[in-house]
């Protein structure tokens, strides 16, 4: 996880709201990664990043992908967003750049979805 302080007090809030695109942006922007670079290991294209940043009330979910990927804890920020793990390995984010990285998404994710079905069913 990179050294930052959090800018929790320094965006706007309406009430006690928090925009959460406001901290996804703030993250983004102070990170050593540029939007480009975020983006590609994201695999989502720059105007999806301009969505997300312009939602006030983005989901968790997208927030916990991009923490993963930048490792910054957004619990710090948004204090009711559920505490994440940053276990995942960050290399299943973005293209993979051999056949070999390829193979092993396929397996993690197909080895995810199993593991995810079988919790729900049972």
């Amino acid at each position: 996880m990179y050294n930052t302080v959090h800018f929790f007090t320094q965006l706007k809030t309406k009430g006690k709201h928090i925009h959460r695109g406001e901290v996804l942006q703030v993250a983004v922007r102070k990170h050593k990664l540029k939007i480009t670079q975020v983006v590609k290991k994201l695999g989502i294209s720059r105007g999806t990043f301009y969505n997300h940043v312009e939602d006030p009330n983005l989901p968790f979910e997208i927030l916990e992908r991009y923490g993963k990927a930048l490792g910054y804890d957004f619990t710090e920020d948004i204090p009711e967003m559920a505490k994440y793990t940053l276990e995942e390995p960050a290399e299943i984010y973005g293209q993979p750049s051999t056949l070999e990285e390829a193979i092993k998404q396929v397996d993690y994710w197909k080895n995810k979805y199993i593991a995810l079905l079988e919790k729900h069913q049972g």
